[in-house]
């Protein structure tokens, strides 16, 4: 039953992945179609670049907003659920190993949203809320640092290498060098982590190749 559950938790959270903001701001706010403009992706960088800088800005917070949300929502009313549900170990659902699973699939349907016919975003926001959700500072961090690079010396591309790599460093450093920061997240949290920065690059430097962008 256990199993059960998760896997559909799991779909649905590839689903809701794969809801498209992009397109949406898009569509709803100067009736275009993302995917005939400029690299053809629904993401933040695609609106941002070649729609409209404010509507790009909105693409990405939403982007964020909407994983983190997503993951509180599941932990939250899963852990309503477990005191009446009368099912042994409920409360793995919503341990901090299955929402990093959760997360992982919110991710993969962004990217590969079945729904699009696999046409999705890089998912660099998704990702930051994604992240925000087990550890915030280093995020938050990496959104300055990431905002100064693009406003300041239009340096988009390597914005989003930063984003996606430099959470987990930060991690990293506060977790061993700050004794106050100790997050209560599974044992091998870094190196999932670490694996999903590793694909998102490997992902996003395949989409660059695919556009010329490198």
């Amino acid at each position: 039953m256990i199993v059960i559950i998760a896997i559909l938790i799991f779909l649905l959270a590839y689903l809701y992945g794969g809801f498209s903001t992009a397109r949406l701001i898009a569509k709803g706010f100067r009736s275009l179609n993302v995917y005939k403009i400029g690299t053809g992706l629904a993401d933040t960088e695609n609106i941002y670049t070649n729609i409209s800088h404010p509507l790009g800005i909105l693409v990405g917070a939403l982007d964020m907003v909407k994983a983190f949300v997503f993951l509180q929502l599941v932990r939250f009313i899963l852990s309503l659920i477990d005191p009446v549900s009368a099912i042994p170990s409920f409360e793995l659902l919503y341990s901090n190993s299955m929402m990093l699973v959760y997360g992982l699939g919110m991710l993969v349907g962004h990217c590969l949203p079945w729904q699009n016919h696999f046409r999705g975003g890089r998912g660099i926001f998704t990702y930051m809320g994604f992240f925000a959700y087990f550890s915030f500072w280093p995020i938050f961090i990496t959104v300055i640092l990431a905002w100064i690079l693009v406003e300041r010396f239009h340096q988009i591309r390597f914005a989003q290498y930063l984003i996606v790599l430099l959470p987990v460093v930060l991690f990293q450093v506060f977790y061993y060098l700050i004794p106050q920061f100790r997050p209560e997240l599974p044992p091998f949290f870094v190196i999932i982590m670490w694996g999903n920065a590793i694909i998102m690059g490997v992902l996003n430097f395949l989409v660059s190749k695919r556009l010329g962008e490198l």
